[in-house]
C-alpha cells in the first residue's frame, strides 16, 4: 500500500508539472492572460447558463449511470462509457468545447479559444495515453 501511495503521489506530481509547463508555454506562445484559479471564468451570461445546464445534465447522467452499473456488478453487464471516470471526461470535453466556442465568438483576445482547445487536446491525448497503456504499467 505504501508503494502505491508513493507511486500515485509521484505520478500526479509529475503530471501536474507537465500540465503547468504546457499551460505556461502555450500562454506565452499565444499571449493569453492567466485566468483565476478555481473560478468559473464564464465569457458571458449565456455561457454561464449553458455551462450550468451541462453540469447539471452530467450530474444526473453520472448518478443514473452509477445506478445502472451498480445494478450490473458482473463485468459483462457493465458499460464502459457509463463508468464515472468516462462520464467526468465527457463533462470536461463538452464543457471546454462550449467554452472555446464562446471564447471564439465573444472574447477580447482572439487566441483565448486556441489556448482552451490546446489545453483540451493535451488533456485528452495524455489521458488516452495513460488509459491505453494502463499508466505505463506503473501501478501493476
Amino acid at each position: 500500500m505504501d508503494h502505491f501511495l508513493l507511486k500515485s503521489f509521484l505520478f500526479l506530481s509529475i503530471y501536474a508539472l507537465l500540465i503547468f509547463l504546457f499551460n505556461a508555454g502555450m500562454r506565452k506562445i499565444l499571449k493569453v492572460k492567466r485566468k483565476k484559479r478555481f473560478s468559473y471564468n464564464h465569457v458571458n451570461d449565456h455561457h454561464k447558463k449553458l455551462d450550468w445546464m451541462i453540469r447539471i445534465t452530467f450530474l444526473i447522467l453520472i448518478v443514473v449511470a452509477g445506478i445502472y452499473n451498480a445494478s450490473n456488478l458482473d463485468q459483462d453487464g457493465r458499460v464502459w462509457y457509463l463508468e464515472p471516470y468516462m462520464m467526468v471526461f465527457g463533462l470536461v470535453l463538452v464543457s471546454e468545447t462550449v467554452r472555446a466556442f464562446f471564447e471564439k465568438r465573444h472574447s477580447e483576445n482572439p487566441n483565448d479559444y486556441k489556448f482552451t482547445l490546446s489545453q483540451l487536446a493535451f488533456l485528452s491525448i495524455t489521458l488516452l495515453l495513460f488509459l491505453t497503456t494502463e499508466f505505463f504499467g506503473i501501478f501493476t
